[in-house]
């Protein structure tokens, strides 16, 4: 992000690409390395695709590339869904209030009942 650039979402989200980027690269085996989408070379090619290329992509295509990555590692279990949250709602929030928009209510599941 260049130093006249705001922090907003687009920044959010490469940002949040850069810290699975090094999760995924710090991985030595890679169980589903032959399922050409969900092998960790294609979760970084598409980080590196966010990083990089975010901006000029369409508005809603990083945050839909970033659920999928989540969902990946969280499905393998080198991401803690609950955990993740809380590292980036920061972050978007920080955005949020950069770019003048609310912050979304947050929604809490009823576990209550089975």
């Amino acid at each position: 992000m260049s130093e006249h650039q705001k922090y907003d979402r687009q920044a959010a989200t490469a940002e949040t690409a850069e810290a699975y980027l090094g999760l995924i690269e710090a991985q030595r085996d890679d169980p589903l390395a032959d399922d050409q989408r969900l092998s960790l070379e294609n979760l970084a090619w598409i980080c590196r695709e966010i990083i990089t290329r975010g901006r000029d992509l369409p508005i809603d295509k990083p945050s839909r590339w970033l659920g999928f990555i989540q969902g990946c590692l969280a499905s393998r279990g080198l991401i803690d869904v609950d955990a993740e949250r809380d590292a980036t709602r920061p972050r978007f929030y920080r955005a949020y209030e950069t770019e003048g928009i609310r912050r979304p209510d947050t929604h809490v599941r009823d576990t209550s009942e089975g």
